[in-house]
């Protein structure tokens, strides 16, 4: 049987160390601190983000380096025969064309996915290939084969405040006054690739009983789960119970990474499901 590695980029919320432990290879994605590039989680914690973003430092994201692919490539394919490279959704990032065009130097021996969601979804896509795979499916099918699953896997994001997503520009100032005179939070999905607006919420309880409802609605039979959050451990159990019930399985909590809370900010929780 061919030895498979998957790689996957830190979006998907866990550092290299915690990936491993799941045999998942992470390249970093790029943080950038009023100008400054760091490689997330090798030069900055997430930890160390939020604290720049609540010091009112300005706080950005940028996808992955090339060159950075390349060399983990080049050194996965000394152990392994192919690898399965599973990234953050092309509507919201390049990384899926940057890791697209480092894959053609090595042919066919390195399969890039399109997870159209990012963080514990992610996760639920690399489990699925892996799944797939083991079954016998043939590499070149691989994208076929796990589509249904793809498609059927959701987000659902409530940020703390409307400040974050103002300052990166995701609001007008109009908006951002409104929202925050009548406490107005949004809760969002991700969903075929994108971050929508699902509902909007007076005041963060609120906001939680809305993301739990929206969650339950796409899946009323249950689903498997992965919660996330920025900073917020209380905010994540407030949400773990309103979800609980016969059903939903939460495999996971985890942090929701730069990528996340670079645009929502600190405070945010997110549930990202698939079915059972």
């Amino acid at each position: 049987m061919e030895r498979t590695a998957f790689v996957a980029d830190s979006t998907l919320g866990l550092s290299p160390q915690d990936a491993l432990k799941g045999d998942v290879y992470v390249i970093p994605q790029q943080v950038i601190i009023e100008g400054q590039s760091y490689r997330d989680y090798l030069e900055m914690t997430p930890d160390e983000v939020i604290e720049a973003q609540l010091a009112g430092k300005k706080v950005s994201t940028s996808q992955i380096s090339a060159a950075d692919l390349e060399a983990l490539y080049k050194d996965l394919l000394e152990k392994f025969d192919r690898i399965v490279s599973v990234h953050v959704s092309s509507k919201l990032s390049g990384t899926c064309s940057t890791a697209r065009m480092v894959a053609e130097k090595f042919g066919n021996r390195i399969k890039v996915i399109d997870g159209l969601t990012l963080n514990g979804g992610l996760s639920f896509v690399i489990e699925e290939a892996r799944r797939k795979l083991s079954a016998g499916v043939p590499w070149d099918r691989l994208e076929e084969a796990i589509a249904p699953l793809v498609q059927r896997v959701r987000g659902f994001v409530l940020p703390a405040t409307l400040e974050y997503l103002h300052r990166g520009g995701r609001i007008g100032g109009l908006q951002h006054f409104i929202g925050s005179l009548l406490k107005l939070l949004p809760v969002l999905e991700v969903r075929d690739g994108l971050v929508r607006p699902l509902e909007r919420a007076r005041g963060w309880h609120k906001g939680l009983q809305q993301l739990a409802q929206a969650f339950h609605q796409a899946f009323p039979e249950g689903a498997r789960v992965i919660l996330a959050h920025a900073y917020n451990p209380q905010g994540i159990e407030e949400l773990r119970k309103l979800i609980s019930q016969e059903g939903v399985v939460i495999e996971d909590v985890r942090e929701c990474g730069p990528a996340v809370a670079a645009h929502t900010g600190p405070g945010t929780v997110a549930l990202f499901a698939a079915p059972r």
